[in-house]
């Protein structure tokens, strides 16, 4: 077991641009989309339950599966990494995070890492391109879409969607930004791509002191 440093990162973006604030992309058209997790792991499974998600989806399991712990947000979290997820990318790391109180899965973050050397800031982008265009490009109706959006600590939202039951997918590609105040142009070098689906970022299933504590 180790410390989880990823964990519940759909709520952080919520905090840094509420939906409300973004732009809108195109909506797609089509029958209204039901975000209930990533593949075969849905919002409200227990642990034993994720493993056999896991273990449907990319036959791992044992030592292969890594139990994380937020100590902050007294959240626990499975973790796999899965190589060329998406086809001519790099190895991600997929986090499946169970909320405090339910103790069910809250949340999936997925994240591609510059750490890797095969997440080079190419791949990073052609990665996010193909997602993003993945997401637009679906004949199905979101309750809210936004992207191609620069957030306030630098991060690149690539996509944002939302169900008619407030459950979120989220794509932002994070890294070093250099802003040229003449040209007003604004560039970033990939270090980090993260796509994210929450049963209910609005209200994070993580510990909070109750109001007056201290």
């Amino acid at each position: 077991m180790f410390v989880c440093k990823r964990a519940l990162v759909l709520g952080f973006m919520l905090a840094i641009a509420p939906m409300t604030a973004m732009a809108d992309t195109s909506q797609p058209t089509g029958k209204p989309v039901s975000i209930d997790g990533f593949r075969s792991a849905h919002f409200g499974m227990d642990q034993a339950e994720t493993l056999k998600a896991i273990k449907t989806d990319f036959d791992l399991s044992g030592s292969a599966v890594h139990t994380q712990v937020n100590p902050v947000q007294d959240t626990n979290a499975l973790s796999i990494t899965v190589p060329a997820l998406v086809p001519n990318s790099g190895p991600a790391v997929i986090d499946y995070v169970f909320g405090y109180k339910s103790k069910t899965l809250s949340e999936v973050n997925i994240t591609w890492a510059a750490s890797d050397p095969v997440n080079s800031p190419a791949v990073l982008l052609h990665t996010g391109a193909a997602l993003q265009s993945y997401f637009q490009g679906a004949s199905v109706s979101y309750k809210d879409v936004a992207g191609n959006k620069l957030l306030s600590n630098g991060s690149l939202l690539l996509f944002r969607g939302a169900d008619a039951a407030g459950h979120v997918v989220v794509l932002v590609l994070g890294g070093n930004v250099q802003r040229d105040d003449k040209d007003k142009k604004t560039q970033i070098t990939p270090t980090e791509l993260t796509l994210a689906y929450g049963a209910d970022p609005a209200h994070p299933d993580v510990f909070h002191f109750a109001p007056g504590a201290f």
